[in-house]
């Protein structure tokens, strides 16, 4: 069917002539695309709230409606809890519930594989040669590896990549149902609170591709189309079971002023790097990935600089910044960096001469990737029914607390909350967890920074909560306290954990304290 003559004389104005064919990757190099996921998947070990995620989606399931208030802790008993990630939650115990540990790690590799999909389709959209393509994939999924945990953000790569490959399909091809956007939006928003980052993406590609067509002499037309979507979109992300109290929620917690000091994540790009390198400098080479992908788009599109794909590139632009402000938007950067990418290195491969059709494959050759794909599978244990915990645990220290009828009020360490929800709760509560403020107002945030970190009110905040027991890493700061503060006794001690008990409570009078024992192997549950 012949394209009108006023689409096409439009389409000249802004910028954008007709894109190669696309090549898919899927098609091309299937095999290399096992690769590439199997390597952005790579990072099999728990998240300090999986215990939580799972044992709050069970809630849900056993009692078949959300939990309001709160009831895992004492420090905000009864306090109100809006849980953004509450479907995320209900599709991981789901999970969970069926399949166990090994459902839990195809569940994360299927979501690392719709992400990487979508950046694959993404690529296709712009245009570039399968090996440009296929160099991007690879860099990309490098940059994934440390955001592709086991938590609901896996839930917002996949919905962040469909949204960019939508994207790139109406500003490449013209040929996308934007209409989708909608519904993925609905979803997303009961998923995880990464939705908020979509709609910022919405927001300024259409913007900039209002600003474009408009000095293009194009018209409103496009733009107008755009801003009613992303009002549309907006407007799906309110039906939740919170309403407006989702959003709320989220800008709450990205308004809280103690996240960069508890949550390492929310850390600013070069921190992260710098304690990267200081405990496994190899690590540093994933950070480089993504600075690389921003570095190659600014130098390609200022060799080859069009308005046709401008929204993209802001868009790139803006994950870019938002990387280096927090490490945790790394990988959300490296999905928005793929796109625009991989269309200025095709513009510049164009300019070759004698760049031709793209070689194909000898079959051998995917026989042995797909080998490759299988060794690696197995050898980093997707099919396995263990999971690596993250870092140390304290559960001999909750074993010998079971072993003596040790029960009530723990002052744990934050990254052992939902450990301790998981292993101890109804009988114990914890005084904060992996929840943070989604359930925690900032004074209790506030005293669990100040006692753990020993400041000038940690004696005030151990004596003005109903606290049972105290359990904390020998490293910690808090350490210095409990052995000067009188009134509390060490109970027991390993190489992962102390616990202490007050010293009129029944626990105090065990024969043989401290007990000494032996830290337990780190596995999930």
């Amino acid at each position: 069917m012949a394209v009108p003559q006023a689409r096409i004389d439009r389409r000249a104005a802004i910028g954008i002539t007709d894109a190669p064919a696309a090549v898919s990757l899927t098609r091309y190099a299937p095999a290399a695309v096992l690769i590439a996921i199997l390597v952005a998947d790579s990072n099999r070990h728990t998240d300090p709230d999986l215990w939580g995620h799972v044992r709050f989606g069970q809630a849900f399931i056993a009692s078949r409606h959300l939990l309001h208030h709160d009831t895992y802790s004492y420090s905000a008993a009864g306090q109100l809890w809006r849980d953004h990630e509450w479907l995320a939650e209900i599709v991981m115990a789901f999970v969970y519930n069926a399949a166990g540990v090994a459902g839990l790690k195809l569940w994360k590799f299927a979501c690392t594989a719709a992400a990487l999909l979508c950046v694959a389709d993404t690529e296709a959209s712009a245009g570039a040669p399968p090996t440009v393509q296929l160099a991007i994939l690879f860099t990309a999924a490098f940059g994934l590896i440390l955001q592709t945990q086991f938590r609901p953000q896996m839930f917002t790569l996949v919905c962040l990549s469909a949204l960019i490959a939508l994207l790139a399909r109406d500003t490449y091809r013209r040929d996308a149902r934007l209409w989708l956007v909608i519904p993925l939006m609905a979803l997303w928003a009961n998923l995880h609170g990464g939705f908020f980052i979509g709609l910022a993406t919405l927001a300024l590609y259409a913007a900039v591709a209002a600003l474009c067509d408009r000095a293009a002499g194009a018209g409103w037309r496009r733009g107008v189309r755009l801003a009613l979507l992303a009002v549309a979109a907006a407007a799906a992300t309110l039906v939740n079971p919170y309403g407006i109290g989702m959003w709320e929620t989220v800008a709450h917690a990205l308004g809280n002023p103690y996240t960069r000091n508890v949550v390492k994540d929310w850390q600013p790009l070069w921190w992260a790097m710098r304690v990267q390198w200081h405990s496994a400098p190899s690590g540093v080479a994933l950070y480089l990935a993504v600075i690389g992908m921003a570095a190659a788009l600014a130098a390609a599109f200022a060799a080859t600089p069009r308005a046709d794909d401008l929204p993209l590139v802001a868009v790139a632009a803006m994950m870019t910044l938002a990387a280096f402000l927090s490490v945790r938007n790394l990988a959300l950067a490296a999905l928005a960096l793929s796109g625009p990418l991989a269309h200025h290195l095709a513009l510049l491969h164009a300019r070759r001469a004698g760049a031709g059709a793209p070689t194909r494959w000898r079959p051998a050759s995917h026989l042995a990737m797909l080998a490759l794909a299988g060794a690696m599978a197995l050898s980093g244990g997707l099919f396995s029914s263990r999971l690596a915990t993250d870092r140390v645990y304290p559960g001999a220290a909750l074993a010998f607390m079971d072993a003596h009828g040790l029960h009530g009020n723990v002052l744990g360490e934050f990254a052992w909350g939902e450990y301790l929800i998981w292993h101890g709760a109804p009988a114990d509560k914890v005084f904060i967890d992996g929840r943070y403020d989604t359930v925690y107002p900032f004074k209790v945030i506030r005293d669990y920074l100040e006692f753990y970190f020993d400041g000038t009110s940690a004696g005030a905040v151990l004596d003005s909560y109903a606290h049972d027991f105290v359990l904390i890493g020998p490293r910690a700061p808090a350490r210095r306290l409990m052995e000067q503060r009188r009134g509390w006794t060490l109970l027991y001690r390993d190489d992962a954990a102390l616990l202490y008990g007050r010293s009129r409570a029944p626990a105090a009078s065990l024969p043989g304290l401290p007990v000494i024992g032996t830290a337990l192997p780190g596995v999930f549950p």
